[in-house]
């Protein structure tokens, strides 16, 4: 936005009001005179200035506190996150505004975290958020109107349990979505997840809480099909790639665009920085458990308050074993319980499985470790797991320190 023409009154008097508050704060000049900053932090407080004064005064002192004036020039990412983190500005769509393309499904998000610490990835996609600020303020000059949002398609095509479970992925971006709502409102233009399914549905349910209502109203979720048809109403043909939608392929034809789209693939154990020496039945609070041939054996949580989290850590001493899901309402009930996460066999007895889960009400949850498919070998098996109830997890929802 060039100026205060285009707004109403009311927006207007608040824009300027805003700025009256807080602009001694802001170091930055080109920041200091950006109406649309003002405007981004009173649309998301729907224009109640305390809240807006509150919310910008938390920015301003975010961005000092991580030198985000100067990211883009002092700051170098995180070697691993810009080769193996598929989070790519694609193009622009039919008005302009900046496009990223992110094959979530395929990410080895537990390999870039097993390189770089949380902080550093979160700050490294920060760096990205900036880029495309810097990309749109272009953008507005060149083609004389206003862009300030942009739209990511998050791709979940081949995403698996054990990434929809996986504790230390969901920290990750519990940080990220954290940092983005609290200091990039009004920004998300759409946000199109495609080829969403169950495992979508799991880590969603953690996510979604720290969204607010705005930027969930601009998420489009599809299955398998009906996206490619509404990505090229959005965006030309010739920027999406043909495996989007577009018409674009590779020199020799090939839709997946290897030539220019990153995909995700997996990190290289050479990045990683410590290998885990530490086994988990080596620690305090750990249950060992036998499984059968041809068995199964559940451990039962009595979950009271909805909303609450549950966290899991389990290996085995040999071989893998199958892990499962379940939910009942009450220990009355005889069934074995209905799947929330299909069973799924994970090889643990290198590396102990971590996961999360939010409980949407109150009930008996069950982890299912099934061996039933092994005819020979019993599975020897070590368990942590933890209900951490809603008022527990409180407190954590504030601004963090990304260095």
């Amino acid at each position: 936005m060039h100026g205060l023409e285009d707004l109403s009154l009311k927006e207007r008097e608040a824009c300027i009001e805003l700025k009256r508050r807080v602009s001694s704060e802001i170091t930055n000049e080109n920041l200091k005179n950006d109406v649309n900053l003002y405007l981004r932090f009173l649309r998301a407080r729907d224009f109640n200035l305390d809240l807006a004064e509150t919310m910008l005064k938390n920015h301003i002192a975010w961005r000092v506190a991580n030198q985000i004036d100067t990211i883009r020039t002092s700051y170098e990412p995180e070697e691993v996150v810009i080769k193996y983190l598929p989070l790519q500005r694609i193009g622009f769509d039919k008005e302009g505004a900046p496009v990223r393309y992110f094959d979530f499904g395929n990410t080895d998000i537990k390999g870039i975290l097993k390189s770089c610490k949380t902080n550093a990835a979160v700050k490294s996609v920060v760096w990205m958020f900036e880029e495309d600020v810097a990309v749109m303020k272009k953008q507005s000059e060149e083609l004389g109107k206003n862009i300030q949002q942009w739209i990511y398609i998050f791709d979940f095509e081949n995403y698996s349990f054990s990434k929809a479970t996986h504790k230390a992925t969901a920290e990750a971006l519990i940080q990220l979505f954290m940092t983005y709502e609290a200091n990039y409102p009004e920004r998300l233009k759409t946000a199109y997840i495609i080829n969403a399914s169950v495992y979508f549905t799991v880590i969603f349910s953690i996510i979604k809480p720290l969204l607010s209502g705005n930027t969930i109203q601009k998420i489009v979720i599809y299955g398998r099909d009906g996206w490619k048809e509404d990505l090229v109403k959005a965006i030309d043909a010739d920027i999406l790639p043909a495996f989007l939608g577009g018409t674009k392929t590779d020199p020799d034809g090939n839709p997946k665009c290897y030539s220019t789209i990153k995909h995700g693939i997996m990190v290289p154990k050479e990045y990683y920085m410590t290998k885990n020496t530490h086994r988990l039945k080596d620690q305090q609070g750990v249950k060992k458990l036998f499984v059968s041939r041809k068995s199964k054996k559940p451990v039962e949580l009595n979950v009271l308050e909805a909303g609450s989290v549950i966290e899991w850590e389990f290996e085995t001493e040999s071989k893998d074993i199958g892990f499962a899901l379940l939910y009942k309402e009450s220990a009355n009930n005889k069934s074995e319980g209905a799947e929330l996460i299909p069973k799924q066999r994970i090889d643990t007895n290198f590396q102990s499985e971590t996961g999360i889960f939010l409980c949407e009400k109150p009930g008996v949850y069950i982890l299912m470790f099934d061996n039933s498919y092994s005819w020979i070998y019993q599975k020897e098996l070590y368990v942590k797991v933890e209900v951490v109830r809603p008022k527990e997890r409180k407190g954590s929802q504030g601004q963090m320190k990304l260095v």
